[in-house]
Protein backbone atom coordinates (compact mmCIF):
# COMPACT_ATOMS: atom_id res chain seq x y z
CA UNK A 1 0.00 0.00 0.00
CA UNK A 2 1.56 3.80 -1.00
CA UNK A 3 2.59 5.63 2.10
CA UNK A 4 0.40 8.55 1.10
CA UNK A 5 -2.59 6.41 1.39
CA UNK A 6 -1.44 5.01 4.56
CA UNK A 7 -1.42 8.34 5.33
CA UNK A 8 -4.98 9.85 4.29
CA UNK A 9 -6.25 6.26 5.58
CA UNK A 10 -4.96 7.23 9.14
CA UNK A 11 -6.35 10.35 8.41
CA UNK A 12 -9.90 10.09 6.94
CA UNK A 13 -11.83 9.65 10.60
CA UNK A 14 -10.80 12.04 12.08
CA UNK A 15 -11.92 14.37 9.10
CA UNK A 16 -15.37 12.51 8.89
CA UNK A 17 -16.14 12.85 12.26
CA UNK A 18 -14.98 16.85 12.68
CA UNK A 19 -16.67 17.24 9.30
CA UNK A 20 -20.20 15.64 11.08
CA UNK A 21 -20.04 17.35 13.96
CA UNK A 22 -19.47 21.10 12.47
CA UNK A 23 -22.12 20.53 9.61
CA UNK A 24 -24.29 19.31 12.62
CA UNK A 25 -23.51 22.58 14.69
CA UNK A 26 -24.20 24.32 11.50
CA UNK A 27 -27.85 22.68 10.55
CA UNK A 28 -28.77 23.87 14.52
CA UNK A 29 -27.75 26.89 13.31
CA UNK A 30 -25.16 27.09 16.42
CA UNK A 31 -21.99 27.81 14.07
CA UNK A 32 -22.31 29.45 10.59
CA UNK A 33 -22.56 26.94 7.70
CA UNK A 34 -19.43 28.72 5.68
CA UNK A 35 -17.00 27.82 9.28
CA UNK A 36 -18.51 24.58 9.05
CA UNK A 37 -16.89 23.88 5.55
CA UNK A 38 -13.76 26.49 6.43
CA UNK A 39 -12.59 24.08 9.40
CA UNK A 40 -12.46 21.05 7.83
CA UNK A 41 -10.77 22.31 5.22
CA UNK A 42 -8.70 23.71 6.77
CA UNK A 43 -7.09 20.53 9.02
CA UNK A 44 -7.42 18.56 5.35
CA UNK A 45 -5.03 21.39 3.96
CA UNK A 46 -2.96 21.49 7.24
CA UNK A 47 -2.38 17.23 7.28
CA UNK A 48 -1.52 17.41 3.62
CA UNK A 49 0.93 20.16 4.20
CA UNK A 50 2.68 18.13 7.15
CA UNK A 51 2.83 15.02 5.15
CA UNK A 52 6.26 15.60 3.87
CA UNK A 53 7.59 15.70 7.40
CA UNK A 54 5.38 12.58 8.83
CA UNK A 55 5.52 10.64 5.97
CA UNK A 56 8.40 8.81 7.71
CA UNK A 57 6.62 7.25 10.39
CA UNK A 58 3.71 5.57 7.87
CA UNK A 59 6.62 3.86 5.78
CA UNK A 60 6.59 -0.47 6.34
CA UNK A 61 9.39 -0.96 8.18
CA UNK A 62 11.25 -4.43 7.18
CA UNK A 63 13.64 -4.50 10.38
CA UNK A 64 12.40 -5.86 13.15
CA UNK A 65 14.91 -4.67 15.71
CA UNK A 66 16.20 -8.36 16.29
CA UNK A 67 19.33 -8.16 14.13
CA UNK A 68 21.27 -6.75 17.02
CA UNK A 69 20.79 -10.22 18.71
CA UNK A 70 21.82 -12.76 15.90
CA UNK A 71 25.32 -14.16 16.52
CA UNK A 72 24.75 -12.86 20.46
CA UNK A 73 25.74 -15.13 23.37
CA UNK A 74 22.90 -15.73 25.84
CA UNK A 75 22.86 -18.20 29.03
CA UNK A 76 20.46 -20.76 29.35
CA UNK A 77 17.88 -20.00 32.27
CA UNK A 78 16.28 -23.49 32.29
CA UNK A 79 17.31 -26.55 30.19
CA UNK A 80 16.96 -26.78 26.67
CA UNK A 81 14.88 -29.70 25.56
CA UNK A 82 14.30 -28.34 22.53
CA UNK A 83 12.76 -25.58 24.32
CA UNK A 84 13.32 -23.29 26.99
CA UNK A 85 14.48 -20.01 28.47
CA UNK A 86 17.82 -18.18 28.00
CA UNK A 87 19.41 -14.91 29.58
CA UNK A 88 20.23 -12.47 27.31
CA UNK A 89 21.47 -9.30 29.11
CA UNK A 90 18.59 -8.52 31.43
CA UNK A 91 15.79 -10.33 29.76
CA UNK A 92 15.11 -13.75 29.57
CA UNK A 93 13.55 -14.78 26.15
CA UNK A 94 12.20 -18.32 24.68
CA UNK A 95 14.45 -20.10 22.88
CA UNK A 96 14.50 -23.40 20.88
CA UNK A 97 17.56 -25.42 19.72
CA UNK A 98 18.27 -25.31 16.13
CA UNK A 99 18.42 -28.92 16.85
CA UNK A 100 15.06 -30.85 17.71
CA UNK A 101 16.81 -33.59 19.20
CA UNK A 102 19.49 -31.43 20.81
CA UNK A 103 20.04 -30.73 24.39
CA UNK A 104 21.66 -27.84 26.87
CA UNK A 105 21.78 -27.87 30.30
CA UNK A 106 20.69 -25.16 32.52
CA UNK A 107 23.85 -22.42 32.28
CA UNK A 108 25.21 -23.09 29.71
CA UNK A 109 25.81 -20.91 26.99
CA UNK A 110 24.59 -20.32 23.49
CA UNK A 111 24.16 -18.25 20.23
CA UNK A 112 21.49 -17.11 18.97
CA UNK A 113 21.12 -18.01 14.94
CA UNK A 114 17.51 -16.73 14.43
CA UNK A 115 15.00 -15.28 15.60
CA UNK A 116 11.26 -16.73 14.77
CA UNK A 117 8.66 -14.20 16.38
CA UNK A 118 9.61 -13.51 19.79
CA UNK A 119 11.64 -17.30 20.16
CA UNK A 120 15.17 -17.09 20.08
CA UNK A 121 16.76 -20.30 18.10
CA UNK A 122 20.11 -21.21 19.41
CA UNK A 123 22.55 -23.60 18.97
CA UNK A 124 25.13 -24.57 21.75
CA UNK A 125 28.32 -22.80 22.10
CA UNK A 126 31.53 -24.94 21.46
CA UNK A 127 32.87 -24.91 25.66
CA UNK A 128 36.27 -24.52 24.69
CA UNK A 129 35.64 -21.65 22.95
CA UNK A 130 36.51 -18.85 24.67
CA UNK A 131 34.39 -15.62 25.16
CA UNK A 132 35.09 -12.26 22.84
CA UNK A 133 36.04 -9.54 24.52
CA UNK A 134 33.15 -7.00 25.81
CA UNK A 135 30.99 -10.06 25.75
CA UNK A 136 29.06 -8.63 28.92
CA UNK A 137 25.36 -9.38 27.76
CA UNK A 138 25.72 -13.10 28.50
Amino acid sequence: MPVFLRYLLFQLPSWALLTVLLVALALSDVLPLWLAIALPAALIVKDLVVFPRVRVAYEPSVEHGGGDLLGALARADTPLCPEGYVRLGPERWQARLTEPAGRVASGDVVRVRAIDHLTLVVEPEASDACEPEGADHV
